[in-house]
C-alpha cells in the first residue's frame, strides 16, 4: 500500500515533470522564433526595407521574445526559484533607475521615451526596456560566469565593460534610426548627442546586477546533457552576440563608423573569451 505522504511526494514529482517539459518545449519554440525572425530585423532596420504594413510594435515585440528566452533559459540551468528571482531582480532594479533617470536626468543625463516601445508603465518607462534590460544582464552574465565561487568582481567588470560597448552601438540606432528614446537637449559634447555620464552609468548598474546575478546563480542544476539544456546553455551567449552584431551593422550602414568599430571591439573581446574557453 502507498500511503498518503508518498502518494503526495509521487503527484509533486509528476507536476514539477510536467512543468518542466512544458518550460523546455516553450523554451525551443521561442528560441526557433527568434532565428525566424532576426534576419528579417536585421535587414529591415540596417537597410531601410519597409513593408507594405506597420512594423511599430516589432522592436517592443522582439525585446519581450529575447527577454523571455533568456529567462527560460536561466530557469532551466539554475532552477525556477533562483531564476525568476534573479530576473524580478533585474526588471525591478531597472525600472526604478530608469523612472528616476527619465524624470530627473539622473544618472544617464535628460532623456525621454518615444511611443514607440510598449508598454508604458507610470514613470514614462516602457516594459520593454525592462526585457532588455534581461538581455543585457543575463546574456552578459553567461559570457563572463566564472565556475570558480571566490571569482565574482572580474567577471563582473568584463561584463559590464561588454553591456558598455553594446550601449555605445544601441545609443546612435535607438536615438537616431528607430527613435526609441530622444536625448534633450543633446548638446554639442558628448557621443552622437549622448551624454558621455550614460555610458559610465550603464557600467555602474549593469555591474551591480552581474554581482548580484552572480551571488544567486552560482550553483547549475545537475546537467542531464540533453540537447534542450546545451541549448540553455548557447542561447544568452548567442542572443547578446546576435544583438551586437544588428545594432553594429546598423551604425555601419548609417554611417555611424565609431559605433560599429566599437561593436567589432565588442566582438573581438567575446571571440577571445571563447578561445579561452576551449583551450
Amino acid at each position: 500500500m502507498i500511503g498518503d505522504e508518498q502518494r503526495r511526494r509521487i503527484g509533486s514529482d509528476t507536476r514539477l515533470s510536467i512543468l518542466d517539459i512544458l518550460l523546455r518545449r516553450l523554451f525551443v519554440v521561442l528560441f526557433c522564433v527568434f532565428c525566424f525572425v532576426y534576419p528579417f530585423a536585421v535587414i529591415g532596420v540596417a537597410f531601410n526595407v519597409q513593408p507594405p504594413f506597420s512594423l511599430r510594435w516589432a522592436g517592443s515585440v522582439l525585446l519581450f521574445l529575447e527577454g523571455t528566452i533568456l529567462i527560460l533559459a536561466a530557469v532551466l540551468l539554475y532552477g525556477l526559484a533562483s531564476a525568476l528571482f534573479v530576473s524580478l531582480l533585474v526588471i525591478v532594479l531597472s525600472y526604478l533607475v530608469e523612472v528616476i533617470g527619465v524624470n530627473t536626468g539622473f544618472p544617464f543625463g535628460r532623456y525621454h521615451y518615444t511611443d514607440i516601445l510598449f508598454l508604458h508603465l507610470p514613470g514614462g518607462v516602457p516594459l520593454a526596456v525592462m526585457f532588455a534590460w534581461i538581455l543585457i544582464v543575463l546574456g552578459g552574465y553567461a559570457w563572463t560566469r566564472s565556475e570558480t565561487r571566490s571569482q565574482i568582481l572580474r567577471p563582473a567588470l568584463l561584463g559590464a565593460s561588454l553591456a558598455a560597448l553594446l550601449d555605445l552601438a544601441i545609443e546612435p540606432v535607438a536615438a537616431h534610426v528607430v527613435h526609441y528614446w530622444e536625448w534633450s537637449p543633446p548638446g554639442p559634447i558628448g557621443y552622437y548627442g549622448v551624454p558621455f555620464a550614460n555610458f559610465v552609468a550603464w557600467f555602474l548598474i549593469t555591474l551591480a546586477l552581474l554581482l548580484l546575478a552572480g551571488r544567486f546563480l552560482r550553483k547549475r542544476v545537475a546537467p542531464d546533457g540533453s540537447r534542450t539544456t546545451q541549448l540553455a546553455i548557447f542561447a544568452p551567449r548567442f542572443l547578446f552576440s546576435t544583438s551586437l552584431f544588428m545594432f553594429g551593422l546598423v551604425d555601419l550602414t548609417y554611417e555611424y563608423y565609431i559605433g560599429a568599430l566599437l561593436a567589432l571591439f565588442a566582438g573581438y573581446l567575446l571571440f577571445s573569451i571563447t578561445a579561452k574557453r576551449v583551450r
